[in-house]
């Protein structure tokens, strides 16, 4: 967005005439040219001025629509990276590894069994009634919670429990719930991606 300015010239230099005499000898310059020469030489010293307009009207309002395309966008783009992360933590969940991609501990001999016995999959997805994992939906899982901020979380009481056993207090641990460095640089790339489309859709 630039801002134009308009330069104008004020002043301007001046003409100067000399009056000789046909009379080489007696050639002089009359008393009105010197004058003239005198006048010139003083508007010389003054310089050349220069005047600035902007057009500070027509800027303030763009830059109070970029604001609020800016302020609109970046709205919509943590939503957005809401929405990648929850994607992102139930990829990993369902192939079996943690927010630091590695794999989860095993299932426990007994709990094996019983996957087996009620016919369920034995592999380590925390994928036993599908309730946890189900939750983490757009609608369900994200929560705006302050300007440009956004919460991810379980709603349901029953399937929070779920979460903080498995994160938490289960020994081992199968770390589900998070992100790592790899992962806030993929959505961090995305958003500013995002952000930009959104500018350039607002034509600013």
């Amino acid at each position: 967005m630039a801002l134009p300015l308009l330069l104008k010239r004020v002043a301007t230099g001046f003409v100067v005439r000399k009056a000789i005499s046909k009379d080489v000898k007696n050639a002089e310059i009359p008393p009105s040219a010197v004058n003239k020469i005198k006048r010139g030489l003083g508007n010389f010293a003054k310089g050349i001025k220069i005047k600035t307009q902007t057009n500070s009207k027509e800027v303030i309002r763009k830059v109070d629509k970029f604001e609020s395309a800016l302020e609109r966008a970046i709205d919509k783009g943590v939503k957005q990276a809401g929405f990648q992360l929850l994607d992102i933590i139930r990829t990993k969940t369902q192939k079996g590894i943690d927010f630091r991609d590695k794999p989860f501990a095993p299932y426990s001999e007994g709990y094996l069994k019983r996957l087996q016995k009620e016919g369920k999959e034995t592999n380590v997805d925390l994928w036993y009634s599908g309730k946890m994992i189900g939750a983490l939906t757009q609608n369900q899982a994200i929560t705006k919670t302050g300007k440009h901020k956004i919460t991810l979380g379980f709603a349901r009481a029953e399937e929070r429990n779920k979460a903080l056993w498995n994160q938490v207090l289960n020994t081992p641990k199968r770390e589900f719930f998070g992100f790592n460095n790899r992962t806030e640089k993929i959505i961090n790339k995305s958003f500013n991606q995002f952000i930009e489309k959104e500018l350039k859709r607002a034509r600013i």
